[in-house]
């Protein structure tokens, strides 16, 4: 056989493949299969309203930080402002040469 050729199961090895797979219970599969669709449904669910929590945590977060930034520059432009209007007197503390 190339390898580009795939040989197909035969009828014999379809019905044991089957037989794994019915496993047990109702429905021609495993029967357990419905309560773990429901538990990673729930499991869903739960991740979800996490989720949910963290994106507002964050949101909370980064408003405050926002406001936090805003205040720095305030800051920086209220002393700006002071050495303007205080220059003279700057400059005559820096001139003079007295501690």
């Amino acid at each position: 056989m190339s390898d580009n050729v795939y040989r197909l199961p035969g009828a014999e090895e379809l019905q044991k493949e089957l037989q794994v797979l019915r496993g047990g219970g109702d429905g021609p599969y495993d029967g357990g299969m419905e309560a773990r669709v429901e538990k990673l449904e729930a499991s869903v669910e739960r991740i979800s309203d996490r989720l949910t929590s963290i994106e507002v945590s964050l949101a909370r977060i980064d408003a405050k930080l926002d406001s936090k930034i805003d205040y720095k520059w305030l800051a920086v432009y209220v002393f700006g402002i002071i050495a303007v209007v205080l220059r003279s007197e700057i400059a005559s503390l820096f001139s003079s040469g007295t501690p």
